[in-house]
């Protein structure tokens, strides 16, 4: 069942000639983890400006919870709409305790205050920082402190907006499981606007790519990975290797060698071949038809890219095992297990 609905939704701002987004069609479904993926101007911190409330689309249509909250120039106002929204500033204030501070997301009427403010930051993982003040936490704890105000109000839905822009990798990978956690503990439907594509990849269910203000594809991580809609989107998750190739009656030919494929003979052009560096595999056996010279090692730890070049310096990238050792100028052998096909022209 969706939670969100968006219809047609564009907004273009007076100084600008683009439209920051135009005619977006998206439905969130109640529970899930919905992130928004795109470069900075994209469009995703608009976006979710409008489903809070903080900005009014140009034209479009906003469904939430089964009731119409924007719809031409009426819209529900936003401290009707139980929607909870943290930004990149966290916008802590500096001079309250993190216990001060998510109590004053609260009314002041509101009973149990405190509790409610302690059972949040508890949920944040902060049960032992209730009397700490902002300048003396992490910038991970931080992060933590502005996802307990956000949720001391029980909201239906959750907006983070570029949640890991200032964390370090090991912080970065915590809060991403932590939030989808305490989504998921809690019922509640959270999206997350990321201009890192891979961060989305283990945290939502599903993803959208913005470019430009234009939807180019939504989906799961799966989906988006392995098959994306566009080239934008394939090189989005990680530039893809292409090489340019000679179609022939059994495969096509490139400068690192002889590439076999059954359709071939429908191409008459030269195509370009597209894979991902972890699509190809680098082989011991020299009767591989591929095959290049080793230019550059990059030790990630887990594994290592290797760059291979061919005869007119044309180069690509190899994932490969961490605990193997390549020699620079060597030549060595590869397949490609999986690759797309493209007109080159």
């Amino acid at each position: 069942m969706s939670l969100l609905q968006l219809h047609g939704i564009s907004k273009k701002f007076p100084q600008t000639k683009q439209f920051a987004v135009k005619d977006i069609h998206m439905e969130i479904e109640e529970g899930s983890v919905q992130a928004i993926v795109g470069e900075n101007g994209s469009g995703k911190t608009t976006l979710l400006k409008l489903i809070a409330g903080l900005e009014h689309p140009d034209k479009g249509e906003i469904v939430f919870s089964g009731q119409t909250i924007v719809n031409g120039k009426s819209a529900l106002p936003a401290n009707q709409r139980e929607v909870g929204v943290i930004f990149q500033e966290y916008a802590l204030f500096p001079q309250m305790t993190l216990l001060e501070n998510v109590r004053e997301a609260l009314h002041q009427e509101s009973r149990n205050a405190r509790q409610i403010a302690m059972d949040s930051l508890a949920l944040a993982g902060l049960e032992d920082s209730f009397s700490a003040y902002p300048h003396q936490l992490s910038s991970g704890q931080r992060q933590r402190a502005a996802l307990a105000r956000a949720l001391a109000s029980r909201p239906k839905l959750l907006l983070l907006d570029d949640p890991f822009r200032s964390l370090d990798t090991r912080f970065k990978n915590e809060i991403s499981e932590d939030i989808r956690d305490i989504v998921k503990a809690t019922g509640i439907t959270a999206i997350v606007a990321s201009h890192h594509a891979k961060d989305a990849l283990s945290l939502a269910d599903s993803i959208a790519i913005l470019h430009k203000g234009i939807l180019q594809q939504v989906g799961t991580p799966v989906e988006i990975y392995k098959k994306p809609a566009n080239a934008y989107v394939a090189n989005f998750f990680g530039k893809r290797n292409e090489l340019l190739a000679t179609p022939t009656e059994d495969g096509f030919y490139a400068g690192f060698g002889f590439i076999p494929h059954p359709d071939s003979a429908s191409y008459t052009d030269k195509v370009k071949i597209l894979f991902r560096s972890e699509d190809a595999k680098i082989k011991k056996s020299t009767e591989q038809p591929l095959s290049g010279i080793v230019t550059r090692v990059l030790f990630y730890g887990d594994h290592q890219i290797v760059k291979l070049e061919d005869d007119e310096g044309k180069q690509i990238s190899i994932k490969a095992a961490p605990g193997r050792n390549f020699e620079m100028g060597a030549r060595m052998f590869f397949t490609i297990d999986k690759f797309e096909i493209e007109t080159a022209f």
